[in-house]
């Protein structure tokens, strides 16, 4: 039930796997009701251990500028997967096959994220680029908010890249 200007809510995150406050980076176990920050601004919003989420620049369209630099937030706690797709971005040419993917695999016992090497390519295709990689642990809380330096950077051109956790 709601109740007019409440700034909580109960959530109930799902057992089998922990869970990170995508704004504050705070870790919750799973199989359990908590009380989660819910202003009129921002939803809870909660992210699963072994998570890859990848952001880029603010765009208003497509074709604005490229996405040479993504900043990949990789979540510890458990194993984790991500397939990285990019297209032309103006044109139906995707069903013709001009798209690329990049696989992501996080592994939690190694501590390492492996950028794979990526499939298929398109017009425009960016050769290179900046991976920026911020690591979220319990013990290292850090928010999608927050003004922070990235933990690693990795120059991608291509090919199967692996980096360890520090």
């Amino acid at each position: 039930m709601c109740n007019y200007k409440e700034r909580t809510r109960e959530v109930y995150l799902p057992k089998n796997s922990g869970w990170y406050d995508l704004y504050k980076g705070q870790f919750f176990e799973g199989g359990k009701k908590i009380n989660a920050d819910a202003s009129y601004e921002r939803m809870p919003v909660f992210v699963k251990a072994g998570s890859v989420i990848p952001f880029g620049h603010d765009l208003k369209y497509t074709s604005e500028k490229p996405a040479d630099v993504i900043t990949l937030y990789v979540y510890a706690g458990a194993d984790g997967s991500f397939n990285l797709y990019e297209d032309e971005g103006t044109n139906y040419n995707y069903e013709k096959g001009a798209f690329a993917t990049i696989p992501m695999n996080y592994n939690d016992a190694t501590n390492t994220l492996t950028i794979g090497e990526r499939k298929g390519s398109f017009n425009g295709m960016l050769q290179k680029r900046k991976f920026n990689i911020v690591w979220i642990t319990k013990e290292n809380k850090t928010g999608i908010d927050t003004q922070r330096s990235t933990d690693q950077t990795v120059n991608y051109s291509g090919r199967s890249v692996t980096i360890k956790r520090k």
